[in-house]
C-alpha cells in the first residue's frame, strides 16, 4: 500500500508590522521605526527555529507507525542518518526454517577456548553456539541468540555466584547445581535480573544452564553492544574463574522483556548509519512450511554506533501480531531485512 505524505499547515499568522500599520490607519500617525541596528535574525524566524529544534528527538527508543491506518508510515529514527547511510530493503516474502536445537556444547567450546591444551584452571563463559555462516573456530555470544552459561572445574552441589559489570552497574546471579533443570520459560534478562540460575552436571567437570534468548535490560544491553564483549566472573569458595567472550554481531531483531506491557522491539547487528525498516508480514502455514508475505513497512530505525536500536510498537500493531486469529484466517508478524524469520 503506498504512502501518502502529509505536510505541515501552510498558512502562518500575520506579523507585528501589519498590526502596526493597521493602528497607524486608525490614529492617522505613522509608526516610529526603531533607530537601533536591525537584528541579525527576525524574531519569527528565530522562534520557528527554536520550535523545530525542540521538536527533534535523538533517543534510542521511538514510536513506530500503525500498519492499520491509511495515514503515511512514519519513520522512526534513533539518530540522524548520514547522507551515505545505506537503505536496506524488506523481503517481499520468505519461507521460515525451523530453529536449531541445543546450539551450546560446553565440551567442544572448552577445546576452542584452550586451543586444544588441557584445561588446567576453572573457566566460565556464555555462548550462543556455533554459527555456520561465520567462522566456527571461536566461541561467541549474540544479541537475540539462544544462549547458555557454561562452567568448568566447579564442584557439583556448591553454590556459585556469577558477576557481570556493564553499563556502570554490577549484576550478581546466584547459581545452583541441580540434578535436572526445571521446566518453564526463562527470562531474556538472565544473569542481569538478580534471579537465581540453575545448572546441571554434564559430566567431565562441566555444568551448564538451560537456554535463554540473550537480551539484557538497559543500560546493560547498550553497554554490551557498544563494548562488543561480555566479561563475567564465577566464584565458589576458593574457586574462581573470569572469562571474556566476544559479541557475534548477527543481524536480527527481538522483542524486549516485558513485550506484553512495553511493546518494545530491539533491532541489532546492522552497520552504523544503516536505515533498517520494520515490516509487517501476513503468515500462512501448511503442514510442510510457513510463508511470510510482506504487507507494508511499519517503521524504520537508523542504527547508532552501538549497533543496537529499540523502538516501541503502537497498540494496534501489537494487537494485530499477538492476537490469535480465527482458524480460517492468516496471522501476522514483524520482521527486519535479511533474517528470514518472524520476530513476533
Amino acid at each position: 500500500m503506498p504512502d501518502h505524505p502529509h505536510g505541515p499547515p501552510g498558512d502562518t499568522p500575520e506579523g507585528d508590522e501589519n498590526d502596526a500599520e493597521s493602528r497607524s490607519t486608525v490614529t492617522g500617525r505613522r509608526p516610529r521605526r526603531p533607530t537601533g541596528p536591525r537584528p541579525l535574525v527576525p524574531a519569527r524566524a528565530l522562534a520557528l527555529a527554536l520550535a523545530l529544534v525542540a521538536g527533534c528527538t535523538t533517543g534510542h527508543e521511538v514510536p513506530a507507525a500503525s500498519p492499520l491506518a491509511r495515514a503515511p508510515t512514519a519513520t522512526t529514527r534513533p539518530g540522524t542518518p548520514s547522507p551515505s547511510a545505506p537503505d536496506l530493503s524488506l523481503a517481499r516474502q520468505f519461507d521460515m526454517g525451523l530453529p536449531g536445537a541445543d546450539p551450546v556444547r560446553c565440551g567442544d567450546e572448552l577445546a576452542l577456548l584452550t586451543r586444544g591444551r588441557p584445561a588446567d584452571r576453572p573457566m566460565a563463559w556464555v555462548s550462543s553456539g556455533r554459527d555456520e555462516r561465520q567462522s566456527g573456530d571461536a566461541v561467541t555470544f549474540a544479541l537475540g541468540g539462544r544462549s547458555a552459561l557454561c562452567l568448568y572445574g566447579f564442584a557439583q552441589g556448591r553454590p556459585i555466584t556469577v558477576t557481570i559489570a556493564a553499563g556502570g552497574r554490577t549484576y550478581t546471579t546466584p547459581v545452583t547445581s541441580v540434578a535436572a533443570l526445571s521446566s518453564g520459560n526463562p527470562s531474556k534478562e538472565e544473569l542481569f535480573n538478580g534471579s537465581g540460575l540453575e545448572v546441571e552436571d554434564l559430566g567431565g567437570g562441566f555444568l551448564r544452564s538451560g537456554h535463554w534468548t540473550f537480551l539484557p535490560p538497559d543500560p546493560a544491553r547498550e553497554a554490551v553492544a557498544a563494548a562488543g564483549r561480555l566479561t563475567l566472573t564465577a566464584s565458589a569458595g576458593g574457586t574462581r574463574a573470569t572469562g571474556g567472550i566476544p559479541l557475534r554481531r548477527t543481524r536480527g531483531a527481538e522483542t524486549v522483556e516485558g513485550w506484553e506491557r512495553g511493546h518494545r522491539l530491539a533491532v541489532f547487528g546492522f552497520p552504523a548509519g544503516a536505515r533498517v525498516p520494520i515490516g509487517i508480514y501476513r503468515l500462512t502455514r501448511t503442514e510442510a512450511s510457513a510463508r511470510a508475505v510482506l504487507v507494508r513497512k511499519v517503521g524504520q530505525v537508523v542504527m547508532p554506533r552501538t549497533g543496537l536500536a529499540v523502538l516501541t510498537i503502537p497498540q494496534d500493531v501489537f494487537r494485530l501480531v499477538t492476537e490469535a486469529p480465527p482458524q480460517e484466517e492468516a496471522s501476522y508478524c514483524l520482521s527486519v531485512p535479511g533474517i528470514d524469520r518472524c520476530v513476533t
